[in-house]
């Protein structure tokens, strides 16, 4: 996994999406597998970049086959006390 400053771009193509999660057969299958995979919570292409966020998808992806982190609180437990 790349570091989170990096300086890649956030939003990417499709055909760079298409790349990164299948491979040299990305061209045949990635606009049918979005399309399913959007119904099961891919993000979609955001509107204003023409892009996808590849933060959210990698996130949807590990989510899908069991990587997300479901040790995390999901919220702030409170303010700490030192004394």
């Amino acid at each position: 996994m790349r570091a989170s400053n990096d300086n890649s771009p956030l939003y990417l193509p499709e055909p760079a999406i298409a790349q990164r999660v299948l491979g040299p057969r990305a061209k045949t299958q990635w606009a049918a597998l979005a399309m399913v995979w959007e119904r099961e919570g891919l993000p979609r292409i955001d509107p204003l970049t023409g892009c996808r966020y590849w933060p959210a998808v990698r996130a949807f992806l590990d989510q899908r086959h069991g990587l997300h982190q479901s040790a995390l609180p999901s919220g702030v437990d409170g303010l700490e006390n030192w004394q």
